[in-house]
């Protein structure tokens, strides 16, 4: 008797481990807020796959099912095994967005805000070695927004500046990160050419080629990346003042391998499809000209993206977009990268026979499931180019409609 009742004591003890444990998992895994589109219904998150958290409304103590009214928010209770209350959400029904698939790739140039400090290079003057804009304090990566008051944003308006100078002191205005710094030095006149340098290489511009993820009917903006345009010497963000899309088409391709990522070769065509407006972490976003007359389709928010099959819109040769099969492997929703919220696997045997995996110029491709639009390419593996990460498609949409966007639509309109 004595054994039974230990036994029973113990499996008890084990029992009530086993749910303190859950109520402690939902805890962390219950989201304080959680967002759903119109017409569905909010899950609470399974627990290794289960579902043993259910939710109630606390006053009507039903589900929260079709929910009609837009921008509602409700608080809910979560319980496990729909008795022990765990945690309150509060769950906000939003209106479902549709976006016009990309897939296609797009021609990318890009003219900075200022100039971008990509380099230093001592001058040979009287004799000696000198850097007279290293030595005041100006670093890689800073950018020159003006010089004696005067804005700058060539490579040619800063090296007639400087050579006009004559070795006067120059009043120097930099950006570097979040902060504004102003420098002075004076230039130096190089032996040999007899021009007055600062010791200094820089960037105005840059080019290149990207796949659009889509094209919002509201506003007439389309998004693609999912990354930003980063100089290659530096790494930093290059800061953009304008920019315009070309259209472009692609003429070949470095097939990818593992430990040596390959690329698609574009050719601009010099016609043009829109304005470039915003480079940032979460992509290239800008306005179109006009919009390719493709598929419309929802946007999943986050919390509907699932592990599983997926399918992926690319263009890898002169015969444009097309799906191919793919696989959402990982969910890394709490990873803190802006740009990799997920894992994508590209599983099409054509795809991989012809490009080997991810390329690059394949960033934005977009990513669908269950019919809606999850996501978009933004990195590729090194060592397994099969494999990469994406950004969930809700960020880039609502960056598309970001304030920094609406100004410049505005200012369009006012040119107009």
């Amino acid at each position: 008797m004595r054994d039974f009742v230990k036994c029973f004591s113990v499996f008890i003890a084990g029992i009530c481990i086993f749910i303190f444990a859950i109520i402690l998992f939902g805890q962390f895994a219950i989201p304080k807020e959680a967002v759903i589109a119109e017409n569905s219904k909010y899950e609470a998150p399974k627990f290794f796959g289960i579902s043993l958290f259910t939710c109630k409304d606390p006053i009507t103590s039903v589900g929260i099912v079709n929910t009609k009214a837009l921008n509602d928010e409700k608080q809910v209770q979560v319980n496990f095994l729909n008795i022990i209350p765990v945690k309150r959400t509060n769950v906000k029904s939003v209106k479902r967005q549709y976006v016009v698939l990309g897939g296609e790739i797009f021609g990318i140039k890009l003219f900075t805000d200022g100039v971008l400090v990509v380099d230093a290079e001592s001058v040979q003057s009287g004799g000696n070695t000198v850097n007279p804009a290293e030595n005041a304090g100006i670093k890689v990566g800073d950018i020159i927004k003006s010089v004696n008051g005067k804005t700058v944003y060539t490579n040619k308006a800063l090296s007639e500046i400087i050579e006009k100078s004559g070795g006067e002191e120059l009043k120097v205005t930099v950006v570097r990160g979040n902060e504004t710094l102003n420098v002075s030095f004076s230039s130096v006149k190089e032996d040999g050419t007899g021009k007055f340098k600062a010791g200094l290489w820089v960037r105005d511009s840059t080019a290149g080629i990207g796949t659009a993820t889509f094209y919002n009917p509201q506003n007439n903006s389309f998004g693609g990346l999912g990354h930003a345009i980063c100089d290659i010497d530096t790494g930093e963000i290059m800061p953009m003042v304008n920019g315009e899309m070309a259209k472009a088409y692609v003429n070949g391709l470095y097939k990818s391998s593992n430990g040596c990522v390959g690329e698609l070769c574009g050719v601009f065509t010099g016609e043009r499809q829109g304005s470039l407006c915003v480079n940032c972490e979460k992509g290239m976003y800008g306005f179109s000209d006009s919009i390719p007359k493709n598929e419309l389709v929802p946007v999943a928010l986050n919390n509907e993206v699932k592990m599983g099959e997926a399918e992926i819109i690319c263009t890898v040769d002169k015969n444009g977009p097309k799906k191919y099969k793919a696989e959402i492997v990982k969910l890394l929703k709490k990873s803190g990268e802006i740009n990799k919220d997920m894992i994508v696997k590209i599983t099409d045997s054509e795809l991989l026979s012809k490009t080997g995996g991810i390329l690059q110029g394949m960033s934005g491709s977009p990513i669908i499931q269950n019919g809606m639009l999850i996501g978009a390419v933004t990195h590729v593996f090194i060592n397994d180019p099969t494999q990469g990460y994406a950004i969930f498609a809700d960020k880039m949409l609502e960056t598309s409609a970001c304030e920094e966007m609406t100004v410049q639509q505005n200012a369009a309109d006012s040119v107009a």
